[in-house]
């Protein structure tokens, strides 16, 4: 059993965690869960193959949770098998080491309620350690104003990666439409699950905090040349499989987009002393926007 539902029945919420090998963390993070003042959901752990104490932990909250095992996938495996079990019509995917606000699920849940028609809802979040990169929140203010304010692109989706699972309420039927997280992604999944949802479904954005992000030395987003790689199959997964997004787009920014991010991964690599691949990083930036400047030079100073 779960956290109880106020209704009796089945939860309208299923909050599902996946975790691994993060003990240290869980339980503040399980707690600023059960201490939602929204009552009516479930809290689901999908533990994805710990070696510490994270079974130890989880044993001390009894019937509030409900606990799977599998061996270690990766988290969007994780997650996938968590929304299989979830009894509640709404998804709300948390990381195992982040802080939701006691508000969190009441805030989203009531847009969900005037307009149940959304596919994806989500809001913004703040740094558990305080302001990072200049600004309070992980969204910049006037921008989160904006997407607030006017209905959320998915050029708004395309040109920053904005959507933060830990952020959203997502329909189930919306996750099982299109086939749930790509379990081959471990930090882009996000963006590429925001993309599908948006191509199908209205998607929503509130300008309002609602979790706190903790970092640390063992966030997997600090794997930059896996955050960029993944980032650029992710765009060129988009433009694969739904043709109408690179009508909304146009082929400038999708080059653009994609040139950037080759040209990020080839000073990774010439900085990490890997010569060869950052030549190769920076000829396919280049064979994207063959009249940038700043790619050329680059070329030539690595010859």
């Amino acid at each position: 059993m779960g956290v109880a539902s106020v209704t009796g029945g089945d939860p309208a919420v299923s909050v599902v965690i996946a975790t691994y090998n993060r003990a240290r963390f869980l339980p503040e993070t399980l707690d600023s869960v059960l201490q939602q003042r929204f009552r009516d959901f479930e809290l689901i752990i999908v533990d994805d193959g710990s070696t510490d104490d994270t079974q130890q932990v989880l044993g001390n909250y009894g019937d509030r949770i409900r606990v799977f095992y599998q061996e270690n996938h990766g988290p969007s495996a994780a997650r996938n098998l968590g929304t299989r079990h979830a009894r509640g019509k709404w998804i709300a995917v948390q990381d195992s080491d982040d802080l939701c606000t006691p508000d969190h699920l009441e805030t989203l849940f009531g847009l969900i309620e005037k307009n149940p028609s959304y596919g994806m809802v989500f809001a913004n979040g703040c740094y558990l350690g305080g302001p990072e990169h200049n600004r309070e929140t992980i969204i910049p203010q006037d921008k989160s104003r904006r997407l607030a304010r006017d209905n959320v692109r998915l050029v708004d989706l395309f040109e920053k990666s904005i959507v933060r699972l830990q952020a959203a309420l997502i329909s189930k039927e919306a996750w099982r439409t299109i086939g749930g997280l790509d379990e081959n992604l471990r930090i882009c999944m996000d963006l590429d699950l925001a993309f599908r949802i948006i191509i199908r479904y209205p998607v929503a954005y509130l300008d309002h905090v609602v979790f706190l992000y903790r970092k640390h030395e063992g966030n997997i987003g600090r794997d930059q040349e896996r955050r960029l790689l993944e980032n650029i199959r992710v765009i060129e997964k988009l433009v694969r499989e739904f043709p109408e997004a690179r009508e909304q787009l146009g082929r400038e920014r999708i080059a653009c987009r994609t040139a950037y991010r080759y040209y990020r991964l080839a000073k990774g690599r010439w900085k990490g002393g890997d010569r060869l691949g950052a030549r190769e990083a920076l000829r396919q930036a280049v064979s994207l926007r063959p009249l940038s400047l700043k790619y050329r030079l680059y070329q030539l100073r690595w010859v």
